[in-house]
């Protein structure tokens, strides 16, 4: 079974994230990939400031973009 990943560049934290089969992970560049157990990434996918989810505000923050440019930012860190 082929499993869904997407890769998100989170702009105002200037980090790397992906969910891979739903399940968030945020790049550290000393561990890899690591599980989002602060919910980073999901937080600004959905949109939740801490009170509210669906702000604009927290959607903006956040932009989907390619496995290569992922690697991309990755190696540049």
């Amino acid at each position: 079974m082929k499993k869904f990943t997407a890769y998100y560049f989170i702009n105002d934290l200037n980090i790397v994230g992906k969910e891979e089969d739903f399940v968030p992970y945020i790049y550290d560049k000393e561990k890899g990939w690591v599980v989002d157990k602060d919910n980073i990434l999901s937080d600004r996918l959905m949109g939740y400031d801490g009170e509210v989810i669906g702000s604009s505000d927290m959607l903006f923050r956040v932009d989907e973009i390619s496995e290569d440019e992922a690697n991309k930012l990755i190696a540049s860190m």
